[in-house]
């Protein structure tokens, strides 16, 4: 059976949420073992209060615990005997298949690029966040692992992230886009310039540069993969994050005042609303995916929203189990060499072209 270990640690309603995740997770998917990683009797009270006792779900203790607050690389450094640590150094011994995360974003970033290392010929990590879009995600990388990036990073963002889509999801020839200030070829800054030239280079199916407005208009299937660095990511998301919720609460207030005029059908009508809004609603909801993966380590690491409730924890799990069953690691490393081989090989025949003129 795959096995995924959980920071029980990780998350603003730790370690109730996590291992409640975990409970329905397990349940949800019978071919799944599970590793719950932090204090024995924290994690031992929690699954006496579930009334659990599923042979599937297995305790590895730990003493210490990341928190949010706490410095990534330092946290990493000296907290040893970490919930997040220990997590991942199980990964790294072969002792489970999965690892995953609601906890500290550039800690867990940090300890599985430390410990687990790169895999062949991959530079940094990219957090590959799926969005909700249609039948499948639309991948924006990187969500906010690397912040400082050069355009063969970006490159490898866009390899990496075909990758998911086209294990995980079987799209055949993802469609990718440069995430830009404009849609023609000359916009951006240098990076942006640089980068939009290799992917270019590349055998991706590069369709050019597309702006912020094209990631969520579901109705324009026109893109499968959206390519920036990490800051630029991670503001799209908190952003996309802070619009949606205050969008829904505003619809919800004045929707629900304006039932209450409608007559003797006001109920019914107030239903409807409150089901139509709950449909806008999912396709919007980090929670469907539950988490993103983190690509780049040589292992299937999957980062989770700090305010992951059971079922946001629970399809993280699911989304961990379908990376692990896939292959997603594998393509990454053969499509990596390949596509990095064709850039050195047009830029070396550019090169030489120039030489002989």
């Amino acid at each position: 059976m795959p096995r995924i270990a959980i920071d029980t640690m990780g998350g603003d309603q730790a370690p109730g949420v996590p291992i409640a995740g975990a409970i329905r997770a397990v349940s949800e998917h019978p071919e799944l073992e599970v590793v719950l990683v932090g204090p024995t009797d924290l994690i031992e009270e929690s699954l006496a209060s579930a009334g659990c006792e599923d042979a599937r779900i297995q305790i590895v203790h730990s003493s210490e615990w990341i928190t949010m607050a706490d410095s990534p690389v330092e946290a990493v450094r000296t907290k040893p005997d970490s919930s997040m640590n220990v997590m991942v150094r199980l990964h790294k011994d072969g002792a489970v298949d999965g690892i995953f995360s609601a906890g500290n974003t550039g800690a867990m970033v940090a300890s599985c690029s430390m410990q687990l290392r790169m895999l062949e010929g991959v530079r940094r990590p990219a957090i590959a966040l799926p969005l909700p879009c249609g039948e499948n995600p639309m991948v924006l990388c990187d969500g906010g692992a690397n912040v400082e990036c050069k355009p063969v990073h970006l490159l490898q963002n866009a390899i990496m992230a075909a990758s998911v889509l086209r294990c995980a999801y079987s799209v055949k020839n993802p469609r990718i886009g440069l995430l830009n200030v404009g849609s023609e070829n000359d916009k951006g800054h240098s990076l942006a310039k640089e980068t939009f030239q290799l992917l270019e280079k590349s055998g991706l199916q590069f369709i050019g540069n597309v702006e912020g407005s094209d990631i969520f208009q579901s109705d324009v299937d026109v893109v499968d993969v959206v390519v920036c660095d990490g800051f630029v990511g991670n503001i799209v998301l908190k952003t996309a994050e802070g619009f949606s919720e205050e969008l829904f609460q505003i619809l919800a207030t004045e929707l629900g005042n304006g039932s209450g005029d409608s007559g003797d059908d006001s109920g019914s009508t107030g239903a409807l609303l409150e089901r139509g809004l709950q449909r806008i609603r999912s396709r919007f909801d980090y929670s469907e995916y539950g988490g993103a993966p983190l690509l780049g380590p040589r292992g299937v690491c999957t980062i989770g929203h700090g305010k992951s409730d059971e079922k946001a924890v629970s399809n993280a799990l699911g989304w961990t189990l379908r990376m692990i069953e896939t292959g997603v690691q594998q393509d990454v490393i053969e499509s990596i060499r390949t596509e990095m081989e064709m850039v050195e090989a047009v830029k070396s025949g550019q090169a030489e072209s120039s030489t002989s003129s």
